[in-house]
């Protein structure tokens, strides 16, 4: 799976979460269970959390630190939502400290909480007297957040449903972008995933299931390249209130000639960038400008 052990002893693991960007999001409709219909392409980064997590023999209670997030310190974390609902399905009962070193940023779209919260169940499971099945795993994320099953899967994914049904796609299509350089960028704002849906279904400007699995199809024969088949519902949510983000796509689309995209509910931006680009550096600059100094700008690419 993506996520990845990095050390191991018998009461610490440290574990890499990836972050992931959506080269494809179509929103197909309501469900009757409040969730929105999903068919989303999902890929992993190198650009990743660091989770470490100790088992502190026989004393009961969860502490979560996280430097220089001491806002994300709290029982609403993901990170702690899974160590407790771990707890709970195992029935074990012994005390953990888990140092959640920050390098996604939080409401991002990039599926930084989603990630850790994968990783604690995963450490958790190396520690634990109990083992829970891969299946019980994957079942327990998907109560924590709809996008927690697709951690579970290597490298490029294909999520429906809510986000819980994820099917991994065969290797040669999923390889094929394992190294592919992506630069992420954000303005110093982040954006409640919540609330851009509640505006979503405001406006009802949903895709069509067949446009979505035609897209897909056309994508996975390779009929339809990686860039054409790039595609946010989300953004035209987000861009009606932030006027500042289709101002600098258009900018990058006519200078750069690349195709800028939104990734999950946002705030977090990306591009793909092509093994013969030399303007990075301009690039970087425009969205400085466009953005502000404080805005974050992050080379990364796609791992297996």
């Amino acid at each position: 799976m993506s996520i990845r052990i990095i050390e191991q002893t018998s009461t610490e693991v440290e574990v890499f979460a990836p972050a992931k960007i959506n080269l494809f999001l179509a929103i197909t409709g309501k469900r009757d269970d409040g969730y929105h219909q999903l068919s989303s392409l999902m890929a992993k980064l190198a650009l990743g959390d660091i989770l470490r997590v100790r088992r502190t023999g026989n004393q009961c209670g969860i502490q979560l630190t996280c430097p220089g997030y001491a806002e994300l310190e709290n029982p609403q974390n993901l990170v702690f939502r899974a160590a407790s609902k771990w707890f709970e399905a195992t029935g074990e009962s012994w005390g953990v400290e888990l140092l959640l070193k920050k390098q996604i940023p939080a409401l991002a779209g990039l599926g930084g909480g989603s990630s850790d919260a994968v990783s604690t169940l995963v450490a958790l499971n190396e520690l634990g007297d109990s083992k829970l099945t891969q299946e019980d795993l994957v079942q327990l994320s998907a109560e924590i957040g709809s996008d927690c099953p697709s951690f579970f899967v290597d490298g490029l994914c294909v999520a429906e449903g809510r986000g819980e049904s994820v099917r991994p796609l065969p290797p040669t299509v999923s390889k094929s972008l394992v190294g592919q350089k992506v630069l992420l960028f954000r303005p110093n704002i982040g954006f409640s995933t919540a609330e851009i849906y509640q505006n979503l279904a405001k406006k009802k400007k949903y895709s069509t299931p067949d446009w979505a699995k035609d897209r897909m199809n056309l994508w996975e024969m390779g009929e339809l390249s990686t860039i054409e088949l790039l595609h946010n519902d989300l953004e035209d949510v987000v861009f009606s209130k932030h006027l500042y983000y289709p101002v600098l796509f258009q900018q990058i689309e006519e200078q750069f000639g690349l195709v800028p995209k939104m990734s999950g509910s946002g705030s977090a931006c990306f591009v793909l960038i092509p093994n013969e680009f030399e303007q990075i550096t301009s690039l970087k600059e425009l969205i400085s400008n466009a953005f502000g100094a404080d805005c974050w700008v992050k080379d990364t690419e796609m791992i297996s």
